[in-house]
């Protein structure tokens, strides 16, 4: 049944109102949402007053210690002793064959440790040689000793024996002649007598000459045998310097590492001294070359402390002294540079190679009741430094006079007093 026009029309008017109901809420909504975005954006990105985001870090005068430090590159060099040339020392004209090579490149080794080795078979084979012809020799030597006395009691027997008779013929002779007085011997018996007392005595001073001649020769046979002996001893300790040569050991008396190999395994070497087989470097004796800028050369002087900061040792700090100022300038990129020597304390040396890196601080000087002010706080510009300090419209700049400065402070000479308050530059 079709509806009361009536009925019809308060229903689309309701239906209609509904609506518009609907469409007043989602509006109200959407400004609300509006304003809220607004207050939002507005204290959070920092509109007004209470909006603002957090300004620098504020700092105060202080009066304490400060150092003067020079800060300068540097990079470690050898000192003048510690690369050393080594070598086989044997007579410049031999040449050998190296059998073998006991280190290389890079290797540390122990004082005395060995480092290459000669082919030495010949050498072996001559010391084999020489140390027979000794034996031989000291047996020759051994056996005229034990023959010596022997020999020389012979021929004191045969003197003895000649003396005997010269003795008995003298007394013969005297019998002889007592009794030709009384007319009982006749002249020829006394001649006879008198001729072998002669004999007797002949043979006697020969037999004394023969001893004579036994210990001369004797003696110096012995010595003859004595020198071959030292000869042949001369001869096999040669051979056994040469063996000894042959081997090449490390002539420092700290440990060394090998800088350089010049010559290698299977190649003829020889004596001569600008022909090395390696070059050692002793790590004891590195040292670091500091690039002074000649505005900062004044304040260098020997036996300053200094503090190295190393690149390949970055958690590390080593201590070390200037030893040295060398005064030739060097000139790089238009800038003129002084080398001063830094010597590394010793139980911190080991760490270093050559041409390692470094950044060090030279300490110039120390001041103990200065004025100061962290480093991020002070500014330069043309005409000067400057600091900024809170003020009641904002930060105010600040004119300083700096004086020292070290990693961490800077020296203020004048412009502010201690207490003072400034803004610290993030």
């Amino acid at each position: 049944m079709p509806l009361p026009l009536s009925e019809s029309g308060g229903k689309l008017h309701g239906t209609r109102t509904l609506r518009g109901t609907r469409t007043l809420v989602v509006a109200l909504l959407v400004a609300v949402a509006g304003v809220s975005g607004w207050w939002a954006r507005g204290r959070f990105a920092g509109g007004g007053s209470s909006a603002a985001g957090p300004g620098p870090s504020v700092g105060r005068v202080a009066r304490g210690r400060i150092e003067q430090n020079i800060r300068a590159r540097g990079i470690v060099k050898p000192a003048p002793n510690a690369l050393v040339r080594v070598g086989f020392p044997f007579p410049r004209d031999q040449t050998r064959r190296i059998a073998r090579l006991a280190a290389v490149e890079g290797d540390l080794v122990a004082p005395g440790a060995e480092l290459a080795q000669l082919d030495d078979e010949d050498l072996k084979a001559s010391q084999e040689e020489r140390a027979a012809e000794l034996q031989a020799a000291e047996r020759r030597l051994q056996a005229l000793q034990i023959l010596e006395p022997i020999e020389i009691r012979r021929a004191e027997a045969d003197l003895a024996e000649r003396k005997a008779e010269r003795e008995q013929a003298q007394r013969t002779l005297e019998r002889l002649e007592t009794l030709r007085t009384r007319e009982l011997v006749s002249a020829e018996q006394l001649e006879i007598a008198d001729t072998d007392r002669a004999l007797a005595v002949a043979r006697a001073e020969r037999v004394a000459v023969n001893l004579e001649q036994v210990r001369a020769s004797l003696r110096t046979e012995i010595s003859t045998l004595g020198a071959q002996v030292e000869q042949a001893r001369a001869a096999l300790r040669a051979v056994e310097v040469q063996l000894h040569r042959s081997t090449l050991r490390s002539p420092l008396t700290m440990p060394a590492q090998v800088y350089a190999v010049h010559q290698r395994q299977g190649e003829v070497t020889t004596g001569q001294p600008s022909a090395p087989v390696m070059t050692l470097l002793d790590l004891s004796q590195l040292q670091v070359h500091l690039f002074i800028d000649e505005g900062d050369f004044g304040g260098i002087q020997v036996g300053q402390p200094t503090t190295l900061r190393v690149e390949s040792y970055r958690d590390k700090i080593l201590k070390g002294e200037i030893v040295r100022v060398l005064p030739e300038p060097i000139l790089q990129e238009n800038v003129v540079y002084y080398l001063a020597v830094v010597d590394v304390a010793a139980d911190q040396r080991t760490l270093l190679r050559p041409e390692m890196t470094c950044l060090a601080f030279v300490q110039a000087g120390v001041k103990e009741a200065a004025l100061w002010l962290p480093v991020a706080a002070v500014r330069s510009r043309a005409d000067g430094w400057y600091v900024r300090r809170p003020g009641t419209s904002g930060p105010v700049e600040a004119a300083v006079q700096i004086g020292w400065r070290d990693q961490e402070r800077v020296e203020i000479r004048q412009g502010l007093k201690e207490g003072d308050e400034v803004l610290l530059e993030p």
